[in-house]
């Protein structure tokens, strides 16, 4: 595939650009899950459903608007009002705690009360006369026409009843034409809107989570990246991996020119991984296939280095920043392996000056390879380069733009990640090295 005209029209973008928005979508996708299962949110969440409820939104437009004359407690108070201002229940009140009465109401208990039928007898009594003048007034009728009435009684119960602390509070609230503003309902709103004006609240309200696309699919399974001083041996170890820790694992293949070292030549200088390979004589152990393991004369030295003890994965998402520098004659790759030879997948092969990705699986009793050489920019520069691995498909990504894609002979194994720079036997050699700037792995979400 020749990626030439893509990146000329700006399809296949620059890698730092590349990776930059990459970056800055990485960290919106993190603040955006982060977000997403806080407190803050789920508080936020709960107000919305609250406030946005019809009976809320009914509730508020009856505390704003309802008029203190439509409630029940203006007419308690005015049919109160009313009683308490009655001139002939005040004369009332004024009569029940007149001494007048108080002397009348004790004569009338008494056999005196009796003569007050005979008017002889009244003329002929100073008392009896005081006390039939009295039977006669507009006090003691008054009296008579209030005492034990329901109007009286009502009265009573509605002083009672406007004097409790509840009423007064009620009174006072439906008198206030800012009353909303004095609820817990306003107060709940208010921290509704607080919490929007929020920055993490205005960002995840903002962004549309469509933008990450395929981010909610993945999660990081494992990465690394080099800012260490010594490659870390958590996640690294030299050499080729096999399930069985006794087998050799520091050797090249007979058909190689380089001697692999147990670590001399690689580096992470606290920025980025370096597989050097450096001329220089190396007697080491090279895999013959027919002879085995033979001891041989090299030429260069070089390095692999494999995730196997630690990692293994089957299907995912797995990504490298990689640069080569040096020499156009070498090999260097970042591939995919199992304990056996194959399968084998390819997601950066440099190949003496020709860039590859691809995969290699047993198939028949032969060897099936699937490749793509890929044209148009130089292995020199920095690029991501992606493997998405279904158990359908493999799909390889330069800056994320597809270049191969490949439906037969998909793995179903577990398989680990390596690195490695070596000299095919057709190759004249030289000095050089593979840079990558970080490795990512992802895995499908449960």
């Amino acid at each position: 595939m020749n990626l030439f005209w893509k990146k000329t029209f700006g399809k296949l973008q620059a890698t730092d650009k590349f990776e930059k928005q990459e970056e800055e979508l990485m960290l919106a996708y993190k603040r955006y899950c982060d977000i997403e299962a806080s407190e803050q949110l789920k508080e936020y969440t709960q107000l919305f459903h609250l406030i946005k409820a019809a009976d809320f939104k009914e509730k508020k437009k009856t505390l704003q608007n309802r008029k203190f004359k439509d409630t029940q407690e203006y007419r308690d108070f005015r049919k109160y009002e009313k009683l308490h201002n009655s001139r002939d229940l005040k004369h009332y009140y004024q009569v029940l705690q007149s001494p007048a009465l108080a002397e009348f109401l004790a004569f009338k208990q008494s056999s005196e009360y009796e003569k007050l039928g005979n008017p002889k007898e009244v003329k002929a009594d100073a008392l009896l006369q005081k006390m039939k003048a009295y039977e006669k007034s507009k006090d003691y009728k008054n009296y008579i026409r209030f005492h034990g009435a329901f109007v009286v009684s009502e009265y009573e119960k509605l002083k009672e009843h406007v004097s409790k602390p509840e009423f007064i509070e009620a009174k006072s609230f439906w008198e206030n034409k800012h009353r909303w503003q004095g609820t817990q309902e306003c107060r709940t709103e208010q921290r509704y809107y607080e919490l929007q004006k929020t920055p993490d609240i205005s960002f995840y309200e903002s962004t549309n989570p469509k933008i990450f696309g395929r981010l909610f699919e993945w999660e990081l399974s494992f990465s690394d990246e080099f800012m260490t001083l010594d490659l870390d041996a958590t996640k690294w170890q030299h050499g080729y991996y096999h399930r069985s820790k006794n087998l050799k694992r520091i050797y090249s293949f007979a058909n190689e020119k380089q001697g692999n070292t147990a670590g001399k030549n690689v580096f992470t200088d606290n920025c980025c991984l370096k597989i050097r390979v450096i001329p220089e004589p190396y007697e080491g152990i090279a895999w013959h296939p027919q002879k085995g393991f033979i001891n041989k004369q090299f030429a260069f030295t070089s390095g692999t280095v494999n995730a196997g003890d630690v990692f293994q994965q089957t299907h995912g998402l797995f990504k490298a920043k990689i640069r080569i520098m040096g020499a156009n004659n070498l090999n260097h790759a970042f591939w995919l392996g199992t304990d056996g030879k194959l399968p084998h997948i390819n997601v950066f092969n440099y190949n003496a000056g020709s860039l590859e990705v691809g995969s290699y699986e047993a198939s028949l009793s032969k060897v099936a390879s699937n490749k793509e050489i890929i044209k148009g920019i130089a292995a020199t520069d920095y690029y991501i380069y992606s493997l998405e691995w279904t158990p359908t498909e493999l799909i390889w990504r330069i800056n994320n733009v597809e270049v191969f894609r490949q439906t037969n002979n998909v793995p179903k194994q577990a398989l680990f990640p390596a690195f490695s720079s070596f000299i095919s036997e057709k190759s004249a050699g030289g000095q050089g090295h593979i840079e990558v700037g970080w490795v990512r792995i992802y895995k499908r979400k449960a």
